[in-house]
């Protein structure tokens, strides 16, 4: 079983990297990282984000993730490399529905998976997300939602994720 410990020592300081859970003061680097990672994901297919809608959503979660990791509904984990954040992810925890096996009432949901272009396919984004199941098995819950980029798809299908049903309409 991958425990916290664990992913740490498998992140050997001959590597250069550190992963540990995230603080109050990585705010503006997980943000950036969000933000960026909506610009990788969607500029391949053709989709660029208006320069004001992007700073509207950085300043909403900015907002967001200071609350919510104060009061302990969102857990962070970063990587560092030379004393600088390269990677990092974050889970939410919610109250949700029951299901038939799932009595918990309680949902985990991934999200913000970046890790800078110069240390990507070095198993950093795996590192955090292994952390955040272990987070979220260490709770009790049943399971761990995300939406998942094209890039993304094989790692998390190798983690054992897999596609459900969600269907989606935009009220706007």
């Amino acid at each position: 079983m991958v425990t916290e410990a664990n992913l740490a020592k498998v992140l050997k300081p001959s590597q250069g990297y550190t992963l540990r859970e995230a603080t109050l003061s990585d705010i503006p680097v997980l943000v950036n990282h969000r933000h960026r990672m909506f610009e990788d994901m969607h500029a391949p297919r053709g989709i660029y984000h208006a320069a004001a809608d992007l700073d509207g959503m950085d300043a909403a979660y900015a907002q967001q993730i200071q609350a919510q990791l104060a009061d302990g509904s969102i857990r962070a984990w970063v990587i560092e490399a030379d004393g600088r954040v390269v990677a990092g992810s974050a889970v939410l925890f919610r109250d949700w529905l029951p299901r038939p096996s799932d009595l918990t009432c309680r949902l985990a949901y991934l999200h913000s998976v970046y890790t800078e272009p110069e240390h990507r396919r070095r198993g950093l984004a795996r590192r955090i997300v292994e952390a955040a199941i272990e987070a979220c098995r260490a709770q009790g819950l049943r399971r761990l939602m995300l939406h998942a980029s094209e890039e993304g798809r094989p790692l998390y299908e190798s983690l054992g994720f897999l596609p459900t049903n969600e269907m989606r309409l935009a009220l706007d």
